[in-house]
């Protein structure tokens, strides 16, 4: 790899986990305060992820797991039976959160998988292996930021791109997804031009991608999500790049609201369109995206902004996520390589090892 995270962003890690303590940088206040705060019980973490102080795919995982780590360093649990009482109800708090983003599931299984593989080890064992494992999933999560940073700027065209959402560091450990590929582009000097969607109703793209992106010294303009199409067709964007909460066996994959029209009018305008996630948010259990659970979120995100009324109080509907089908996406650009159509098969492959 020719770049290392510290060559790419002047960010610190979203989220840490350190002396009995689970650190996030809370996204709820951005842009108008950079804000790290410190959570010391399950309940804590559990609510940082419902409420979105913490979001994204890998950093929800990475979240989840330290809640789990904290769990390990701060029960009072006196047997080993009462210590895994206690560890499957903190894993039960953690995986009720958010039903979308797999990598959640995928972190505290895993976890759950090692810590049942370990039963018969002395229990401050198995607690060190819980704190253990989740540090290592942190780990991992920057290390495949920067392969898919590498494997996504080598295939991108030159030139001017187009991102929706927030899959940036703020969404992941470090670096990003979408971020990290956006990072090293900028660094080789292909990125000329970043459009960022303001992503309605939250506005992750204006208050979150805006300001990390500002922040590491990326050349940018903000849109609103209905402007892309005319952006489009006024021949302003070369590539469209965004990120997944889940991607399912044949290619689809669910991202943040409003991805799906993007893709339709990438395919119209014949713009290459590109997913970026590690392996963690790959789901081979589901055969297409009509199996992936949505969220539906509060309807105040929708009659609000920024705090303020723009709207009466009618019915809304809040669908978080839309699934868009893989016959519109380019590519997909995991932490093992670019998987290219078909992916049905590609993504067999991949799993394989082949």
């Amino acid at each position: 790899m020719k770049y290392r995270p510290e060559d790419l962003t002047r960010l610190p890690r979203s989220v840490e986990y350190r002396e009995r303590t689970v650190y996030l940088i809370d996204q709820t206040a951005i842009p108008r305060e950079f804000r790290i705060i410190g959570l010391k019980k399950v309940d804590d973490v559990a609510r940082a992820i419902k409420t979105m102080q913490v979001r994204g795919a890998p950093a929800i995982g990475a979240a989840a797991a330290f809640g789990l780590a904290l769990y390990a360093n701060t029960t009072k649990a006196k047997t080993k039976d009462e210590f895994m009482d206690g560890f499957y109800s903190a894993y039960d708090r953690l995986k009720n959160t958010r039903p979308t983003a797999v990598n959640l599931f995928w972190a505290l299984n895993r976890i759950k998988k090692l810590v049942e593989e370990n039963l018969e080890s002395p229990l401050d064992e198995i607690k060190r292996i819980i704190v253990a494992e989740a540090q290592k999933i942190a780990d991992e999560d920057v290390e495949a930021n920067l392969r898919m940073g590498h494997y996504g700027a080598e295939i991108l065209p030159e030139g001017r791109v187009l991102t929706h959402c927030n899959a940036g560091s703020l969404a992941t450990v470090q670096l990003g997804t979408v971020g990290a590929v956006l990072r090293v582009m900028h660094r080789d000097g292909t990125l000329k031009l970043l459009w960022v969607d303001e992503t309605r109703p939250v506005l992750q793209g204006a208050r979150l991608s805006a300001w990390e992106y500002h922040y590491d010294g990326i050349p940018l303009k903000l849109i609103t999500d209905n402007m892309a199409g005319f952006v489009m067709q006024q021949g302003k964007v070369d590539a469209i790049i965004v990120g997944a909460d889940r991607i399912v066996a044949n290619g689809d994959f669910a991202n943040k609201i409003g991805t799906y029209t993007l893709a339709v009018l990438a395919k119209e305008h014949g713009i290459p369109f590109f997913t970026v996630a590690p392996l963690s948010t790959i789901d081979m259990s589901l055969k297409s995206g009509k199996d992936i659970p949505i969220e539906e979120r509060n309807p105040e995100e929708v009659l609000t902004c920024g705090g303020c009324k723009i709207a009466p109080d009618v019915d809304v509907y809040n669908p978080a996520f839309d699934v868009t089908p893989h016959k519109y996406l380019t590519g997909i650009i995991t932490d093992k390589g670019v998987v290219w159509p078909p992916f049905g098969r590609n993504l067999r492959k991949l799993f394989r090892g082949e």
